[in-house]
């Protein structure tokens, strides 16, 4: 299960990166994406850790229980991943709104160390 959690986020993260080599322009998409690669990535990581993490659906939640948990000490990139979920919320708006890497280009890179940060914690 661990695996499958770790393959679907790096297949997710791919997903993101593809759309954002295309200028793709549905910030989004590209932010669905990136959500479910980190909620992937990071079940993955409780997952080696024992933790009962495939009820839980928010990012914040899986890193709370992650940091309660375990001895796992996230660098300061882990902000960014909070901050993702925090973006991403609806406002209602139905606009679509082109990606602007240079905005957000500091999430994508975060999500870029998580999955590097787990695959090293779960492979290594």
């Amino acid at each position: 299960m661990r695996e499958e959690f770790f393959k679907t986020g790096e297949n997710e993260l791919n997903e993101a990166h593809e759309l954002l080599e295309i200028d793709f322009c549905d910030d989004g998409l590209v932010f669905f994406h990136l959500q479910n690669a980190t909620r992937a990535l990071l079940k993955a990581l409780g997952l080696s850790y024992g933790l009962d993490v495939e009820k839980v659906g928010s990012i914040r939640n899986l890193i709370d229980l992650i940091r309660q948990k375990t001895t796992v000490k996230f660098p300061d990139w882990i902000e960014q991943i909070i901050e993702l979920e925090e973006l991403s919320m609806s406002d209602g708006c139905a606009a679509s709104i082109c990606y602007d890497y240079d905005m957000y280009g500091d999430i994508v890179e975060a999500v870029d160390a998580l999955y590097e940060f787990v695959k090293e914690q779960i492979k290594g």
